[in-house]
């Protein structure tokens, strides 16, 4: 887990979820990405929890942050998690159960439910297979969530770790571990997602920069031959819409007023 300047409820929260797993045999590692103020106060007495370690750098971006984490790391297995999100009690059992027996697999994510203050919607269920997640990907509709994955320590080393140091870094990691392993979501709801309009992935200037340098690279590397012509066609797709004025907030709000409205009541354990 990365955090810049949390909300401290929803800190607290997201750590607890964590915390609260049914899968005991893990460290949690959170880097502090040159907060204002030190985080520490706000999770005083959770540092007491052995397993909880916490990491302190000058600002350097999610992925950088990310990578200082996980070089901090013993596990054989890497789960994600933005500070501001939530764990099912089960997630991270049921991702070492997939893992241990999917030994072709690289990373595994799992569906998620979008939430809105107490509201929970389940998101549109993402496809299981590689293929299909690989296919959306290249076409930049995200297949997997970034803080629902679990992937191999041995894989995110083969290919180098976060590349892009800052916002839109996901497609990247995604599409380089495709090409060491499989891709694949296990078809549950374990992880909770909190929507809203002004968030850390509402608006970012340098996702799409990001997106472009992932595709182009897998393009100029043949790394997906057989998708070449949509990876050319996402390209022209992306660089056409950097000209023109983004629309992410105004589908974001559009996604925050539909939980409000269809949303549900539910407890986390």
């Amino acid at each position: 887990m990365a955090s810049r300047n949390p909300n401290p409820v929803m800190l607290k929260e997201s750590i607890d979820s964590i915390l609260r797993q049914t899968y005991k045999d893990f460290e949690l590692i959170i880097v502090d990405d040159g907060s204002d103020e030190s985080i520490e106060p706000l999770i005083h007495g959770i540092t007491e929890d052995g397993r909880v370690k916490v990491f302190r750098i000058p600002h350097a971006g999610l992925g950088a942050a990310l990578n200082h984490g996980i070089s901090k790391s013993q596990g054989e297995y890497i789960a994600r998690l933005d500070d501001d999100d939530m764990m099912l009690p089960s997630r991270l059992a049921k991702q070492v159960e997939f893992l241990d027996s999917h030994t072709d697999v690289s990373c595994v994510g799992t569906w998620f439910y979008d939430k809105v203050g107490n509201k929970y919607y389940p998101h549109k269920a993402y496809p299981v297979d590689h293929d299909n997640i690989v296919k959306g990907l290249l076409e930049v509709h995200f297949k997997l969530a970034h803080t629902a994955v679990m992937f191999r320590r041995t894989a995110f080393d083969k290919i180098g770790g976060y590349r892009i140091p800052g916002g839109g870094q996901d497609l990247d990691l995604f599409l380089q571990l495709g090409t060491v392993g499989k891709l694949a979501n296990i078809g549950e709801y374990l992880t909770c997602y909190r929507m809203s309009s002004t968030g850390l992935g509402s608006v970012n200037p340098k996702k799409k920069e990001a997106y472009l340098f992932a595709l182009e690279d897998v393009l100029n590397r043949n790394l997906y031959p057989e998708y070449n012509e949509t990876i050319k066609c996402s390209i022209t797709s992306l660089k056409e819409s950097m000209k023109s004025k983004s629309k992410t907030r105004y589908y974001r709000m559009l996604l925050v007023w539909r939980v409000k409205l269809l949303g549900k009541r539910m407890k986390m354990s």
